[in-house]
């Protein structure tokens, strides 16, 4: 999704779902091709997605304290995450704008593109093992 909120957008996509065409790692920015055939670029940072479902719990431990959730937004994540794994982009796109219209959950449960891209780098980094000296 491209982020709503955003100021500069030369072919109006704000709020709008695409796919990521190819990424610019060097640029921080990445193509995106939407349904209408147009191609936009656009920063990783103004590109939303859900946390993939493989870390949800592990950063939903840390979120429901901190951000004070309620036992009803976290079933209100699970029926969101159950949407976004069926497969349907319909269902992805109803999900992640069902995060959207919630505060504490879209902080919980959106990042952006360069968040997950920094995630990835950083886990890579985390399971390399030092070299042996010459």
């Amino acid at each position: 999704m491209i982020h709503p909120e955003l100021t500069s957008d030369p072919i109006h996509m704000q709020g709008r779902f695409g796919a990521i065409n190819h990424v610019l790692y060097e640029d921080w920015s990445s193509y995106v091709l939407f349904q209408n055939q147009m191609l936009g670029l656009y920063t990783n940072d103004a590109l939303l997605m859900l946390v993939p479902p493989e870390i949800l719990v592990e950063k939903l431990r840390k979120d429901i304290y901190e951000l004070d959730m309620d036992p009803s937004e976290v079933v209100d994540i699970l029926e969101m995450y159950q949407l976004h794994t069926s497969g349907k982009t319909s269902f992805q796109q109803e999900a992640l704008d069902w995060a959207m219209t919630h505060d504490k959950i879209s902080k919980a449960i959106v990042f952006s593109v360069q968040d997950w891209i920094d995630y990835q780098i950083e886990r890579l980094d985390r399971q390399q093992r030092p070299g042996k000296g010459i």
